[in-house]
This record gives C-alpha cells, structure tokens and sequence, in this order.
C-alpha cells in the first residue's frame, strides 16, 4: 500500500510495514476508465458501421437558407445508419466536453476553492473539538451533533477527500473517551458518507445528474429544486439510520472492549494515536466567523437553486429580479430570480464567500517577509482550484463519451435499446428501481459520481418519458436522480476503488475486511432504506402530480 498524503497537505501517514508492498491488481483512475469507454466506443462505431446497424435519429425543426425567403423544415425522424467516428475524435471528445460542462467546471472550480480556504483555516477541526470538549464525560453523545455536522457537508458539497484530515481528530479523541478506532472511523467514512448517500443538493451528484437530463434539450427537463422536499425527508431517515448504527456500535463497545472490530489492535491503537493527538485548536472570533461564512453560503445556495416559481406556481422570484435589474441596477443587473439561474451564478456566491473568508483570515494577522494578504488568499483559492481540477477532468471525459455517442448516432441506438427494455415498464417506481439496479455495479466500475453522472444521465432522458401522456415524467425524472444518489453512495462507503476509502483505511490502521465485516448490518439496512424511500416517493409523487 502507498503513502498516503492528505490533499491539502495537513499531514503524512505511512502504514507499517510499507516498505513489504505486495504485488496485486491495481484499480484504473476514474479517467483512464472513461477514456477507455470512448476508445471502445469509437471502435464499436467502426463494426456497427460495418455491420450496417441503422437507427432513428430526431431533426429539430429548423429554416433551410436563412430565415428571410427560406423554407421552414418541420421537426422529423430520419432513419441512419451508425456513423464511424475516427481516432482523433477520441481525443477530440474531452474538449467538447469541457466546452459543453462549462458552467458546472466552473462552480466545481470555484467550490473546491472556497472549500480550501475554509478547511485552512482549521475552524471545522477546531468545530469538531469543541463538541467534545463540553461533552467531556457524556461524549458518546458527541456521535450524534458530530455524524450531523459531516453528513450535513455529505449532502451540502460532497465531502470526500477533505474528510481525511478528521480521521487524526475523530479517532484520539474516540480512544481517549474509552470507545475504539473504528468508532471514529465511522463517525467520519459513515457521517459523511451518509450524506454524500441522501444528497440534497450536493453539486457532484445532484447538479451533474439534473443537468445529465437537460443535455441537448430545448427546455430544460427538471431543475435541482425538483424533489428536493423528498430528498430532505430521506436525508434526515438516512442520517438517523447511520447514527443510530454508530451510537449501538459504540456503547456496546464501551461496555465491553471485545466486541470491539478492532480488539485485536487496541493496545497498539492506544499508544500509536494517543502518542499523535491534534494540537488543541482555539475558536477564536476568525474562525467562528469563518464557519459561520461557510454554513450562510451553503445555505444561499441551497436556497437560490430551488425552483421557488415553479414549486409555487407564480413569477414571484423572477418578478423581483426584474424589480431589481430596473430599480437597482447598482447591486444587480443580470442576475435571475432565487430558483431561475444555473451555477455560474452560484459559484459567483462562493467566490464572494471565498474572499470573505480570506479576509477574515489574513487582514490584521502577521505576515511573513513579502507576503500580503493579496498573495495569501490567491494561495489558497488557487490551490482549492488546482485540488478540484481533477474532478473537472473527469466531467469533462465523461462528457466526452456523450460527444461520440451523438455524433456517430449511437446515443439514438442505445437510448432506442434502454427504452425498449427499462422504457417499457409501466410503472414510474419499477423504472427507479431497475436503474438502481443497474447503477449499483457501474458506481462500482466508475467511483467518480460526476463523471458516471455526466456519462450515464444523458441517456437516459428517453427513458424519463410518461407511456400514458407522453412527455417527461417527474417521478422518473427526480426517481433516476435519487436512485442514482443513492446507489453511488452506498458504493462509495466500501469501494477498494475509492482512494478516500483506502486513505481512511491506512490512516486509521483498520484492516479493509475486517472494515467490511463491520460495516456489512449497516450495508443491509441502507439498502432496504433506499429502496423503500424511493418506492415511498414515487408513490407520493404519483398521487401528488410530481415529487415537490
């Protein structure tokens, strides 16, 4: 096993016996695997080719010579046969999907950033302290506001690497309260797992899947806001599933150390991280401000994405950011109403909360030889940036694969294939229910959600079709993102693929399978709780109109 190196450079942590590697399997990186898929794609567009295979390809309507003296061409399906695309499409591909993504690139930019600056600073490790501390004697009651706290950032943004920094805070301070490591494994991998599970609004899964089923429409389909009270509800069973876990967990270890996962290794735990306790992280006025920047920004993006008008069934939001436009120009003259504007517009809120938090935490504060306050929040908004551009390179690889799926006219072959068979399901639910079928294994093959969200949710708009009225159903539509959300989630709590998961394994010195074996009651649970929520919902949903 490698080193481990936490991304934003907080610590280093070197398994014993590393120098012993064992020659084994190593897993593709999200990317070599999505530029492989585009490879066997365009090789499959040259033996359809071949093979002759024709499919039905939709025109849109469109004027035929230029509007002035031409002729209006109605909207018609033509039949055609699967075009070969060529070997420099394959590379062609990813900087289409760059182009395409670039406004989800760039809040994803602009959130890793802010993230940075705020993770820095140290106020959510000093956050996690304080909790303990007035908790000092009843701390298993600390696992509850603790598991909230993670999984609430689960939900929020995804948090994913950034929880490797809590793992050298959670278990010392679990230890020492007379619980085990693998308690403060939990309270971390499952808190925050849990929430990256339920996503609510969490622009990794939720914003790359909505906007998956947009692509290429006229008018977009559903927008962040849609089923989002359902997916609240299931945040909140999910959340309580996991602390409840984790708090049984827990006492029954303090009641009796054998029952431990990690018994075997107690002694050795003991004098191995109570030897390397974090240093004690005072909350003074910066940080407190800082987390409090960090919650309101969350919070204002949670609520600016929400479909207030159409929830409503009014113009109210839009009405008031026309207001603004005519009467107060000064303060905003192009932004849309609360629930009207895509996520540029939000990542401009997290480059204002990014600023704050830099100022809070350099204006005042002693500064090295040559350093001003300028050159420190550029270091580390920069380095945010530079940490995330790795997810941005996979959204864009994944939406590479749409690139030769629409022009070799594969996506109408493989949207006819899926329709046929998942399509032909009457019921909205049975549809949800199959597709979280099929996600488990591919969340699995592709551990990056935004990258499988770009590649997968683009096909499957045909799908989301209502066989009774025609036209998009909401149930399906909302039903695919949730199923998607929470089979991913499950995936990415256990998958050897994860570099997250690994990291936590070799950080916390727990052995993978006994990890496993630990986890698995809570596996079980998760999974009937999915699949119930999601019956549940599209129940609601059907007798609702919509999943509001």
């Amino acid at each position: 096993m490698t080193n481990v190196e936490e991304k934003k450079g907080l610590f280093k942590l070197k398994p014993k016996n590393s120098n012993k590697q064992k020659k084994g399997f190593k897993m593709w990186s999200a990317f070599s695997i999505l530029m492989l898929i585009i490879v066997v794609l365009v090789l499959l567009s040259w033996i359809l080719k071949w093979a002759g295979v024709e499919t039905t390809v939709h025109i849109p309507g469109a004027w035929e010579n230029g509007k002035e003296g031409g002729t209006w061409i109605a909207a018609h399906d033509n039949v055609e046969k699967i075009k070969a695309l060529g070997i420099l499409d394959i590379f062609v591909g990813p900087m289409n999907g760059f182009l395409e993504k670039a406004g989800i690139i760039v809040f994803v930019l602009t959130l890793g950033a802010f993230i940075n600056m705020v993770i820095v600073t140290k106020s959510l490790e000093g956050f996690s302290q304080s909790i303990i501390t007035k908790l000092k004697g009843k701390e298993i009651w600390a696992i509850i506001p603790l598991m909230i706290f993670f999984s609430i950032a689960g939900t929020a943004e995804g948090m994913a690497e950034e929880s490797l920094a809590f793992y050298m805070i959670m278990i010392p301070l679990m230890i020492a309260a007379g619980f085990d490591t693998f308690t403060g494994l939990l309270i971390v991998l499952v808190g925050a797992g849990a929430g990256v599970l339920a996503s609510t609004v969490n622009p990794f899964v939720i914003s790359v899947a909505v906007d998956g089923l947009n692509t290429g429409q006229t008018t977009d389909l559903m927008s962040v806001g849609d089923g989002l009270v359902w997916r609240l509800i299931s945040w909140v069973v999910i959340t309580a599933i996991a602390i409840g876990f984790v708090f049984w967990y827990a006492k029954r270890v303090k009641s009796n150390p054998q029952k431990s996962v990690t018994f075997a290794t107690r002694e050795g735990d003991k004098e191995f991280f109570l030897a390397n306790v974090t240093e004690k992280i005072e909350m003074n006025w910066r940080k407190k401000t800082t987390l409090a920047f960090f919650g309101v920004t969350f919070l204002f993006m949670i609520i600016y994405l929400v479909g207030w008008d159409k929830i409503f069934g009014n113009t109210a939001m839009e009405d008031m950011a026309n207001w603004i436009h005519v009467n107060i120009p000064y303060l905003n003259s192009t932004i849309p109403g609360f629930g009207n504007g895509g996520l540029e517009i939000v990542a401009g809120f997290f480059l204002i909360g990014a600023l704050a938090v830099g100022m809070i935490n350099t204006i005042g504060v002693k500064k090295e030889e040559g350093q001003t306050a300028e050159t420190m929040i550029l270091k580390d908004f920069m380095g945010g940036a530079a940490d995330i551009l790795s997810v941005c390179l996979i959204i864009a690889t994944a939406a590479g694969i749409g690139f030769v799926l629409k022009n070799s006219h594969m996506q109408e072959w493989v949207v006819s294939g899926l329709t046929g068979s998942i399509g032909s399901i009457d019921s909205g639910i049975g549809k949800v229910i199959v597709l979280y079928i099929i996600f488990l294994p591919l969340s699995f093959l592709i551990p990056s959600t935004s990258g499988f969200a770009a590649a997968v949710f683009p096909l499957l708009t045909g799908i989301a079709q209502n066989k009774t009225g025609g036209g998009f159903d909401p149930v399906v539509g909302s039903g695919s993102v949730m199923a998607f959300s929470f089979a991913s989630g499950i995936i990415n709590i256990i998958t050897p693929t994860s570099g997250v998961v690994m990291g936590a394994m070799a950080i916390s010195r727990v052995d993978y399978g006994k990890f496993l074996k630990g986890v698995a009651p809570l596996l079980g649970i998760l999974l009937v709780a999915s699949i119930a929520l999601m019956a549940i919902g599209g129940a609601i949903a059907g007798v609702a109109g919509s999943i509001a």
